[in-house]
This record gives structure tokens, sequence and C-alpha cells, in this order.
């Protein structure tokens, strides 16, 4: 099953490969693969959600491809994983006041933590995935007009303790 779920990932990143844009259903569709993957490769450290309004035409709606992922990709790493009990990353699609908005957000120890993780293990590893991504989002509000913004929330709890992360891409919704 992870081969077979893998071979579909990999087949999906080579028909995009080549693509300025994907539609988000395509988009949406990759994430998914890659959460299977994770989900399956970690037992039951990893769950995950996938939640889609259903009034959204994901096939006429235009993303640079592998917007999203990226996000996903933190979230499961340097979220769930350094977790002792493991955690949940939901990937939710909802319209909201004529944008559509992509919500990738996780339980896991948030980004402080991570970051001091990374500095008493002795890390050096830059990533470049989110500032790739968000450099990809700025080109694309200047080719495109797309007035795409992204919001990185740390969450807390009521006494302050971090309690994951959210990250919010806000598409304005094309007429």
């Amino acid at each position: 099953k992870y081969l077979t779920t893998f071979s579909k990932l990999i087949r999906t990143l080579f028909n995009n490969a080549d693509k300025k844009e994907i539609t988000l259903y395509d988009e949406i569709e990759t994430c998914k693969l890659y959460l299977q993957l994770e989900a399956m490769r970690f037992n039951n450290k990893l769950s995950y959600a996938v939640n889609i309004d259903e009034t959204i035409d994901l096939k006429s709606l235009f993303v640079p491809a592998l917007i999203i992922q990226p996000f996903i990709e933190n979230a499961i790493w340097h979220g769930i994983v350094p977790k002792d009990t493991g955690g949940t990353v939901s990937l939710n699609v909802k319209k909201e006041k004529g944008s559509v908005k992509i919500v990738v957000d996780d339980n896991g120890i948030g980004r402080e933590a991570s970051q001091q993780n990374k500095s008493t293990t002795g890390i050096t590893h830059q990533s470049k995935g989110v500032n790739l991504t968000h450099s990809r989002l700025e080109l694309d509000n200047l080719l495109q007009q797309r007035k795409a913004k992204l919001e990185i929330i740390d969450k807390k709890d009521e006494k302050g303790i971090p309690k994951g992360t959210a990250v919010v891409i806000t598409l304005a919704e094309e007429t």
C-alpha cells in the first residue's frame, strides 16, 4: 500500500513539474497522498484530516504547484514528530468573504519549541521550503494579480503554552 501511494505521489509530481500553476483540486490531491504516506510511515503517531467546503469549485481555482505541501511537511516534521504523544495535522479549505482560505493546522509542539530543539540538537539545517513558498506567492501575486496572503499563527492555550501552529493561505476567489 505504501509503495502504491508513493508511486501515485511521484507520478503526480512528475505530471505537475513543468506547470507554473495547477488546479486547487490537484494540489489538494497531492497533499492527500503526502499525508497518507507520512501517516503510514509514522504508524499511530500521526493522524490527519482533510476538510473541503463543497461549495468551492476546486477545479476552476488555480494555484502555484506545491504551494501547500511544504507547510504540511513542516507541521509533521517540526510539530508532530518531536511530540512524544504524536498529533494531528489538518488541511481545511473554506470560503470566507469573497476569498478561499487554505489552513494547515497542527497540534504539535509549536515553532518556538521546534526552534529550541534545533539549537539543543546542534542541527544547523536551514529550512528553505517556507521562505521559497512565501516568495513564490509574492511573485504569483505580481504576475497573476491574485492577492494571495500568507499568515503563520503560533497557537497557545489559555496559559500561553504552545499548542501547535496554523498556516493560513488566503486567495481571492476568481470571478
